[in-house]
């Protein structure tokens, strides 16, 4: 596994990863168009914030995107192909957001995160700060987990 930057002209390998991996937890049809643009990687950030991509022979398998807002850097993507979840990329990728987020100079990376993914970050070490009312179609009572992850290593 190779984790890399991202190419502005990988932005459609992104976009599919993104729509792939989101697919893969079951939200209906209607939920994914719904969050459509919210998927898209906008090219031009591809250069202006740091975004990461997991190679696996040639082939990207899945990909990450910090952005810095304000005075803290947040997670804005990370999503991994469903056949390779469980084998390290995202956990490679989020190790990549947080040696970005300390060369920025913040201690802290902020993740909103899906709530299929909230085991993940618990399990690499992220603290559940809050949780964020996100109802859609079907669950009224959905909410999405808040985390914060220490850049500092002990």
């Amino acid at each position: 596994m190779k984790i890399r930057a991202a190419a502005p002209s990988e932005v459609e390998v992104l976009d599919q990863i993104a729509f792939i991996a989101k697919a893969h937890w079951g939200y209906r049809d209607t939920q994914m168009s719904a969050w459509a643009s919210e998927l898209l990687t906008p090219k031009e950030s591809i250069s202006s914030n740091p975004t990461f991509v997991a190679e696996l022979d040639g082939t990207v398998v899945g990909f990450a995107q910090l952005d810095y807002s304000g005075d803290s850097m947040n997670l804005v993507s990370l999503f991994v192909l469903p056949q390779h979840i469980g084998k390290g990329a995202g956990r490679s990728l989020l190790q990549e957001a947080v040696k970005a987020t300390a060369k920025s100079g913040s201690s802290v990376l902020y993740i909103d995160s899906d709530p299929n993914a909230e085991l993940f970050y618990l399990a690499c070490g992220a603290t559940l700060v809050a949780r964020v009312t996100a109802p859609i179609e079907g669950e009224p009572h959905r909410t999405r987990p808040q985390f914060r992850l220490s850049t500092i290593t002990t």
